[in-house]
């Protein structure tokens, strides 16, 4: 059993600002310190932190109005916008705690998270076409608006009531709501921002999901710097990524911005990359247009990253984080501290996350030179003929082909060996006999027998166009019916 706190390598740069607390709402506290500075950017106009601490407070005021009250539950299904972010603050300032809600989910699944929250309200855009269907009745739906008369807003600042719900499954299972209150959220924010440099005058695009745990990280980075948040236009990403100084990305999207970006320069400065297996090369190249990029390893019940560092040539995700405690437990990665979820949302309750003092991750692995090293999910792992397969140690192996930028290994049920993997990939070419042979070559020179793979599917379109992570139920279910 090993058990690490956090504390930097000698090899991390030096830590940044001092920390900073808050004796009222960030937005608020930055309307005093830093009034004129820009707080927020979209579509062309700017806010300036007075401008939006006003802002927020007029909404706030327009729904209380409307009937919000402390601790009720709002769910936003919606896009990123700019509407978002207003309703996002407004609603914590009026006491209400926060949902976002996938808006590419389909209509049954839709209708089973609303049934599960027991939302007092919902919000969402005007032309966006709601229908949950199945007769279910919507909650009564809010309204972005100032109030009709001025009125108090009679609460106040408390870090340490529950904030935000945060839905996720990890890759497999049903969807749990993760509730996080501003405390964990800032310190989330704090503990990386000693390590990564973001000053109060640069700028970080909202380019990750605000219903997922990475893109809310953005928001309280930017509420904790009291630097700029950009919002995603209409005119794309790789567009809005050349105002930029920071952005957070999945490997893909970094992959088309430096392919795009042989005709356009970049302004990027960092960049926090997540959601899947990073190649090596690819940093290399970001490295060599001036781009410092930056990985880890996360997850909702702590408040996105846990552990990170500067991207090089090793495959671990680097040291634990200021704020965060790591153990190691027979290969099984626990953890605890400051950023730690208060606990799971059930009929509208919150529980805590589990029953010891540690949360069990279910992640797997090992630690290496003072770098924490990830294996794969318990719960993806299987047996064939016999033997542990490991499907993430595959999908690295697969991942450093150079025709596959995106790649799953999942088990299918075999009649002599038990179970036999297959991968589902993303290749830059057409995935024909040709290519699915060249792969089958170059694995046989890779792994032994039973890890490697005994065929190849593309990665289906509408799987992948649903969020920044790609759920493994679904990717099985859909082989199923292959």
């Amino acid at each position: 059993m090993v058990q690490v706190t956090a504390g930097p390598r000698s090899d991390m740069p030096a830590e940044g600002v001092t920390e900073v607390t808050f004796s009222t709402w960030p937005w608020q506290h930055w309307a005093k310190e830093r009034p004129s500075a820009v707080a927020l950017s979209f579509g062309g106009q700017q806010f300036s932190w007075a401008e939006l601490a006003d802002r927020v407070e007029e909404y706030a005021q327009g729904l209380v109005e409307q009937g919000l009250k402390r601790d009720q539950l709002v769910a936003a299904v919606a896009p990123n916008s700019v509407s978002l972010i207003w309703l996002l603050l407004a609603t914590l300032r009026a006491g209400g705690r926060y949902v976002g809600l996938n808006p590419r989910l389909s209509q049954k699944e839709l209708s089973a998270q609303l049934a599960q929250l027991e939302c007092d309200f919902i919000w969402y855009p005007a032309k966006s076409g709601m229908d949950v269907g199945s007769g279910q009745a919507l909650p009564t739906r809010l309204q972005l608006l100032p109030p009709q008369a001025p009125r108090l807003v009679p609460v106040t600042w408390q870090p340490s009531r529950a904030a935000t719900l945060t839905m996720t499954s990890g890759s497999t299972g049903q969807p749990k709501a993760v509730v996080h209150n501003a405390q964990s959220h800032l310190a989330s924010a704090a503990g990386l921002l000693q390590w990564m440099i973001f000053e109060p005058e640069d700028n970080w695009l909202l380019s990750l999901p605000l219903f997922h745990i990475s893109g809310m990280a953005i928001v309280w980075r930017w509420l904790y710097r009291g630097a700029q948040l950009v919002i995603e236009s209409s005119q794309g990403l790789e567009q809005d990524l050349q105002t930029v100084t920071h952005a957070s990305l999945v490997p893909t999207q970094l992959q088309r911005l430096l392919a795009s970006s042989q005709t356009s320069p970049l302004t990027l400065k960092r960049v926090l990359l997540g959601g899947a297996v990073i190649p090596v090369s690819l940093t290399e190249q970001a490295r060599q247009a001036g781009i410092e990029c930056w990985c880890g390893y996360g997850m909702t019940e702590m408040a996105s990253t846990v552990t990170a560092k500067l991207a090089d040539s090793s495959a671990g995700v680097g040291a634990i984080l200021p704020g965060r405690k790591l153990m190691l437990k027979d290969g099984e990665v626990l953890v605890k501290g400051r950023t730690l979820a208060m606990g799971y949302y059930r009929n509208r309750t919150v529980f805590p996350l589990c029953d010891e003092e540690w949360f069990a991750t279910k992640d797997l692995a090992d630690w290496h030179d003072e770098e924490l090293f990830i294996r794969g999910r318990k719960d993806n792992m299987f047996i064939a003929g016999g033997e542990n397969i490991q499907p993430e140690e595959i999908e690295k192996v697969l991942l450093a082909h150079p025709e596959v930028h995106q790649v799953f290994v999942l088990p299918v049920e075999d009649t002599e060996y038990g179970q036999r993997p297959v991968a589902v990939v993303a290749t830059t070419s057409e995935l024909d006999a040709r290519l699915e042979g060249e792969l089958g070559d170059y694995m046989k020179q890779q792994v032994m027998g039973f890890r490697r793979p005994v065929k190849y599917f593309s990665l289906p379109s509408h799987l992948s166009a649903g969020g920044i992570k790609i759920s493994r139920r679904q990717l099985a279910q859909w082989l199923a019916e292959q």
